[in-house]
């Protein structure tokens, strides 16, 4: 995740990051949305099927799904009530 940064910076990366969620989170209750049961599901977005990169190809001669590039790596926030509530 930080291969080439220092403690130092890292810690000021994910210090950001936290400061960024809680105003997200902040914004969301002062809409109205109760977050007593709030979920944070981790979740990632890998290439297309048909890419044809290295990674990708990799991937597919070891039949694993998971070797995939990624495009994003990050989390959700599901509130009971909503469409996707499981």
């Amino acid at each position: 995740m930080f291969k080439h940064r220092s403690p130092s910076q890292q810690e000021k990366i994910l210090t950001l990051a936290l400061r960024q969620i809680e105003i997200m989170l902040k914004n969301m209750q002062s809409d109205g949305k109760d977050l007593s049961r709030l979920k944070l599901k981790k979740f990632q977005k890998t290439h297309h099927i048909d890419c044809s990169c290295k990674l990708c190809k990799t991937a597919k001669t070891k039949n694993d799904p998971r070797l995939r590039g990624l495009l994003e790596d990050g989390f959700k926030v599901y509130l009971p009530g909503s469409s996707k509530d499981s």
